[in-house]
Formats: C-alpha cells, structure tokens, sequence
C-alpha cells in the first residue's frame, strides 16, 4: 500500500522519494512569490536513463509510443507551459470564502500550490503515488500544512463533496481516460461550477470535446508565451454544465 503524504513529514516524504530519485528544491519566481518546488534533479536525463534501460515494447504506430513513455516515465514531474498559464488565470481570480477547487492530475502540484498561496482553498490530487508525494512536500515546503493532497482515480466512482472549481493542466493526452474524465467531471463537479482546463494547443483532441460537449458547454482563449526561440500557444479553457445536464447514468 502507498504511503498516505498527509500522515508523513517533509522529511520522511523526502527521504521515501530520494530512494527512487535524485531530488533538488528550486526556488521559482512566479508572480509576486518565490516558490520552493521539490523536482527530480536533471529530469531529462534520469527519463533517457530510464529509455535505455527499461523494458520498453516495440510499437508499430509512434503515437503509441509517445503515451506509452508519458504513462510509464514521470512526465508528471515536468513543468510544462500551460501550467504557467493556468497558475496566473488562478492566482488573478478573487477569492471567494467557501468556494473550494480541486486539482486533477497535479503532479507536482505547483498551480495547486500557487494558488493556495494566493488564498484560495485548494485540494491538491492525483493518481500516482509519487507525484502525491512531490504535490505534499511542495505544499509544506511553502508553509501550507493544511493543503490537502488526496488520491482521485477518474476510473472509480466519485463519492465526495462536489466542488465549485476544477482545474488541470495538460489531463488530456490520453484518449483512453476521455470518457472516464468526462464522467468524472460531471460527478464532481458542482451543477453551477466551473473546469479550467489548459493544455499546448498543438495538441489536438477533437475526440475529448466531442465527448465533452454531451454534457458540458466550453469557451477556449488561447495564450501567446514567446520564448526565446519560438512562441508556444496555450489553450485555456472554462467549461460548465449545459443547463440541462443532469448527471449521466454510468
């Protein structure tokens, strides 16, 4: 049985993690705070390390690959740009007494985290074990004790409190979770809530909205980040339950 991150101390996450990783603790400036976020130290290379000496099937069709290695290597522990984007969205947003937003596919759990810090009431989740100890000792390195760091399987039935807000960045990668992330978002969404969702734009799902739309109307704003050799394209997206949806029968 994995470890629960809530009953377990810095230390104690960081010396469980540090038995599978080489762990370093970065500050990032982002906003107006200075965020102390636990990482696998060179990710890159521990993630070819783990080409090279892995078991890894052959596959015919490359896209099968990719989302065999983003399954498989923890791509989770990687900050991608629409986490940014959506980190910012958040942490602009007034905070609201009561309304409470979840976290889906967190990973490190630095927008959960961000936007704990700028005062709204988060819990943080996620499926695999490790990123729910990466997501908890970011939060206590930052001085959040009491941010909740829960397992969800969109796979399982969701038997909690609804929330108001729900937010990811890049969950939809995998076609295979679309219908149990549809299903998942209309359990546990709140009937007047609200998903945030961001993702690369290069990315295309049109099988996710298709599915999505069944229940769920959407608005798409698209973020320009210029780098220092090119400009990638962030999906925002604020999705809400049609009016009348009421939850499907599994």
């Amino acid at each position: 049985m994995s470890p629960d991150p809530m009953h377990m101390t810095l230390r104690e996450i960081q010396e469980k993690l540090s038995e599978k990783y080489e762990l370093e603790v970065t500050p990032v400036n982002f906003g107006n705070k200075e965020i102390k976020l636990l990482q696998i130290k060179n990710l890159e290379e521990y993630v070819i390390k783990r080409v090279e000496t892995d078991d890894i099937p052959t596959f015919d069709n490359p896209t099968e690959e990719v989302l065999y290695h983003l399954k498989h290597l923890p791509w989770w522990a990687k900050l991608w740009e629409p986490s940014f984007v959506l980190a910012y969205f958040l942490g602009n947003q007034p905070v609201v007494p009561g309304r409470r937003m979840l976290e889906i596919g967190a990973g490190l759990g630095f927008v959960g985290v961000y936007a704990a810090l700028c005062g709204h009431d988060v819990t943080i989740s996620d499926v695999e074990p490790d990123a729910l100890l990466f997501a908890r000792a970011n939060a206590l390195l930052n001085g959040l004790d009491n941010l909740e760091v829960i397992s969800i399987d969109w796979s399982l039935p969701f038997d909690g409190m609804p929330y108001d807000v729900i937010f990811g960045s890049e969950v939809v990668y995998d076609r295979n979770t679309y219908d149990m992330l549809v299903n998942f978002l209309d359990s546990a969404l709140k009937p007047d809530g609200t998903v945030f969702l961001a993702k690369n734009r290069d990315l295309k799902t049109p099988l996710f909205f298709m599915k999505l739309v069944e229940r769920f109307r959407f608005k798409e704003r698209v973020v320009r980040l210029k780098g220092s050799e090119e400009v990638i394209e962030v999906a925002l997206y604020a999705i809400q339950k049609k009016p009348d949806s009421g939850t499907a029968s599994r």
